[in-house]
């Protein structure tokens, strides 16, 4: 994979090339007589989209005078299932879902038992109020993990929120006559 970026805790960074290969040369050795450790991460955030590593983020391997050092890393592709929620999936000021939609969320688990996937949780906001929808996203988040607990594989929730107006609506603060 081209384009994906790994850094030293040094500040010196390489970016792979089409072929998911990168260079770091004259890795400087602080202790150059009996070597020392080399440290690289690998920037997730730069990987394309679906995919997650399978090794660790961060490779340590010890460094020597004269020897070419080798760190791999490990990405793989999931499958990337997304549903997009919104105020009128819910019963009015509540979290809980509609009787028409809860099917849906049956059939949205069949097709995450499916394959190994992450699943993108998307509330499309309006002007409810910021907490309610919070209490929303946790409210699936927590349906969805428990159905999906009888699985053997683990589900990922990449959740996020979309405000239509930019943000949360500002609530005019209300004042009492008289009061402080």
């Amino acid at each position: 994979m081209a384009g994906i970026r790994v850094v030293t805790p040094t500040g010196l960074e390489a970016t792979t090339d089409q072929f998911g290969r990168y260079h770091i040369t004259c890795a400087i050795t602080p202790y150059e007589d009996r070597g020392s450790n080399f440290v690289l991460k690998l920037d997730d955030r730069t990987l394309p989209s679906g995919y997650r590593l399978t090794t660790n983020q961060v490779q340590i391997q010890r460094a020597t005078r004269g020897k070419a050092l080798q760190l791999n890393f490990g990405a793989s592709i999931y499958r990337v299932v997304g549903i997009d929620l919104s105020d009128a999936v819910f019963e009015p000021g509540t979290t809980e879902i509609r009787i028409q939609w809860r099917p849906r969320l049956n059939l949205l688990l069949e097709e995450l038992r499916k394959a190994p996937s992450i699943l993108r949780l998307s509330y499309i906001a309006d002007t409810e109020d910021e907490a309610l929808v919070d209490r929303r996203m946790e409210a699936i988040k927590r349906q969805l993990t428990k159905d999906a607990a009888s699985d053997s594989q683990m589900l990922t929730i990449e959740p996020e929120v979309f405000w239509r107006l930019g943000g949360p609506p500002k609530r005019p603060s209300v004042r009492v006559p008289g009061s402080k």
